[in-house]
C-alpha cells in the first residue's frame, strides 16, 4: 500500500484567470468612463457661480444710483466713458461688455474675459397706485459654455 502524501495543488485554472481579467477590465473601464464624464463637467458649477457674482455686481452697482438724473437731463441711454461717471440708473441702459466683465473704471477683470455682460433698463410702473420704477436686467453669458445664460433682474423705484 502506497500512501500519497502529496495533496492536489490548489489554484486557478487558465480559464478562470481569463474570466477574472475580463470582468475586472470591464468594471475598471466603466469606472474610468464615469470619472472622465464627471471631471469634464467639473468647471460648470464654477463658471455658473462666477456668472452669478458678475450679474449681482453689475445689478448692485446700478441699483445704488439715484432714480432720476441729478443734473436734470434724463437721457435714458448709455453715456460715453467709464461707468464711474454714470449718475443715475437710466445711464446703465444698453451696456454691452462683450470683451469681458469690467469694473466701474472700464478695466477688464482678471480671468473674466470670457464673460459677456448686457444690461437694459426700462421704465415700468409697479403696484396700485402706480409707482414709477426702472427694471434693470443684467444678462451674463460665457463664450465657451453655451449653457451659461444668466439673467438677473432688479427694480429701482422713485422714492419721491
Amino acid at each position: 500500500m502506497i500512501i500519497n502524501n502529496y495533496r492536489r495543488a490548489a489554484g486557478f485554472t487558465l480559464i478562470e484567470m481569463i474570466i477574472a481579467i475580463v470582468v475586472l477590465a470591464a468594471a475598471t473601464g466603466g469606472i474610468l468612463a464615469s470619472f472622465a464624464s464627471i471631471s469634464s463637467k467639473s468647471a460648470d458649477p464654477m463658471i455658473q457661480q462666477q456668472a452669478i457674482i458678475i450679474a449681482q455686481g453689475y445689478l448692485e452697482e446700478a441699483m445704488l444710483k439715484p432714480f432720476n438724473d441729478p443734473d436734470g437731463g434724463e437721457t435714458g441711454s448709455c453715456e460715453e466713458g467709464a461707468r464711474i461717471q454714470y449718475d443715475d440708473v437710466a445711464d446703465y441702459n444698453c451696456i454691452n461688455d462683450t470683451a469681458g466683465a469690467r469694473d466701474q473704471f472700464g478695466a477688464g477683470l482678471a480671468g473674466l474675459g470670457s464673460y459677456n455682460v448686457i444690461m437694459s433698463v426700462t421704465a415700468v410702473n409697479i403696484g396700485s397706485p402706480a409707482v414709477a420704477a426702472r427694471r434693470i436686467d443684467v444678462t451674463v453669458t460665457h463664450d465657451n459654455f453655451t449653457n451659461i445664460n444668466l439673467v438677473a433682474t432688479g427694480y429701482r423705484t422713485s422714492y419721491y
